[in-house]
């Protein structure tokens, strides 16, 4: 696979110029390329820098709103429900895990609900920002339209990717995430795989006419993932749904605005609950330091380095990122090129691989 490598920082700010010229305030487009290359510089290329070249489309053919700015459209004490108005994704997420936290600390628990809200990119990052508060947090995102997902014993899909994500802060060191699609693998991993010309792992997809394919031009011809983990994984696809649609009401919002059909019913919701609710929040992250020092002190099996705590391959995958770059297949490249170059930026204005 031919690659080109970016340190952090010019790619960022390469980003940001892209959906600045995309019509995107400065503070909008810093937030959006940040959230980008850090997702990035945790491992997780499915939802960086590749995700610009699909926002810029998207907001040529009218379906992200660059310049809309999220609203607290209702509140009732420990609840709120944010909208992002058909915007960027990341903004909505940032203005929701803020408020959740922001009424996790006044009543130890908050709930916060986001509608009418485009891709929220890696949705570990708001746990994560919600950890470095002192604050548990946990998303659900449902609602993703009727595909790709195929429920665990058909062979079609009926459900979106519907991911999920929890947080834990721990005292003196980064927090425990979970953060995965409920199924198999992720649509951006199958982006990721087609740039890079390489097959998705058996088990995972399913073709047009429900049989197994490894193939990711298949998903891209009506082809459907299966859920991660069986019957276990369906189930938390079928909990998100519910949680991030059903309670949200963002089904509400069909047709209401510019999203495509993937986001145009889809909800999240934010819950926060203060480290201190119970106890004292440096009991709380004590206790968490002591489960992830005894996880790490078990013995490994044969052939595996050492255990490790959820979260912990996304921090040391950052510190080897942020020392040595970032590496982007160069059908990726040449697609952010692209990107550029229809919002009105020349090619010779932007930084070259390996800066």
């Amino acid at each position: 696979m031919d690659t080109v490598r970016f340190r952090a920082e010019p790619l960022q700010a390469l980003g940001a110029r892209i959906l600045e010229a995309a019509g995107a305030p400065a503070e909008t487009a810093q937030i959006v390329a940040s959230a980008l290359v850090e997702a990035n510089l945790r491992g997780h290329d499915s939802h960086g820098v590749l995700r610009i070249p699909q926002y810029v489309d998207r907001v040529h053919t009218g379906q992200i709103r660059p310049a809309a700015q999220p609203r607290i459209q209702a509140e009732r004490g420990a609840t709120a429900l944010v909208s992002g108005e058909w915007g960027f994704g990341q903004p909505a997420g940032v203005a929701a895990t803020d408020e959740a936290v922001r009424r996790a600390r006044e009543y130890g628990v908050a709930a916060v609900g986001v509608v009418r809200c485009n891709h929220l990119g890696r949705v570990g990052a708001y746990v994560e920002r919600a950890a470095a508060e002192d604050c548990a947090a946990m998303v659900w995102v449902g609602g993703l339209g009727h595909r790709p997902a195929v429920p665990h014993g058909g062979s079609r899909a009926a459900l979106g990717t519907n991911p999920i994500s929890a947080g834990f802060p721990v005292e003196g060191e980064h927090p425990v995430v979970l953060d995965y699609a409920t199924t198999a693998i992720a649509v951006g991993k199958i982006m990721v795989a087609r740039d890079a010309g390489t097959p998705l792992p058996s088990g995972a997809m399913l073709d047009r006419d429900g049989r197994p394919s490894t193939d990711p031009a298949e998903f891209f011809n009506e082809g459907g993932l299966l859920p991660f983990g069986g019957h276990k994984g369906y189930a938390l696809s079928v909990m998100a749904e519910l949680f991030g649609q059903a309670l949200t009401g963002a089904d509400r919002h069909e047709g209401a605005g510019t999203a495509d059909a993937v986001f145009r019913r889809s909800g999240a919701l934010v819950f926060a609950i203060h480290a201190g609710a119970f106890r004292p929040a440096a009991e709380a992250k004590a206790v968490a330091r002591g489960l992830v020092t005894r996880l790490r002190a078990v013995p490994p099996a044969h052939g595996v380095e050492c255990v490790l705590t959820p979260g912990e391959p996304e921090a040391r995958t950052r510190r080897q990122r942020a020392s040595l770059g970032i590496e982007i297949a160069e059908r990726t490249w040449r697609a952010i090129l692209t990107a550029a170059e229809s919002v009105g930026l020349a090619s010779t204005d932007l930084p070259a691989p390996g800066a």
